[in-house]
């Protein structure tokens, strides 16, 4: 058997190989990322950093005070979001802070 392959190792190899190019695939490919972090960085980020978030004493406490809240600041901002990119603001800040259930 020197310097031949056993029968079958020739396959094994060639699943092998097939299987960490798949796998590396996925790791290669860049995370997709939410379209509201854009957007909170051009827009909110204009007035406060990301603190306001987090704080203990938040006036935000449910996913309606939340869509308020940014429907608010759009305004107040003269930020003139569409409705798609507010809604997008609201997931992205939901999902990154505040986890409230999703109505």
């Amino acid at each position: 058997m020197s310097g031949r392959l056993a029968a079958g190792t020739g396959m094994k190899i060639s699943t092998i190989t097939l299987i960490i190019t798949a796998a590396s695939a996925f790791q290669i490919a860049p995370a997709a990322e939410q379209p509201g972090k854009a957007l909170v960085g051009q827009h909110c980020q204009r007035c406060h950093d990301n603190s306001i978030f987090t704080r203990s004493d938040s006036i935000i406490h449910s996913w309606p005070e939340l869509q308020a809240r940014v429907e608010f600041c759009d305004n107040a901002s003269q930020a003139h979001m569409t409705e798609a990119e507010i809604n997008q603001v609201i997931e992205y800040l939901n999902d990154t802070y505040y986890k409230f259930p999703k109505p």
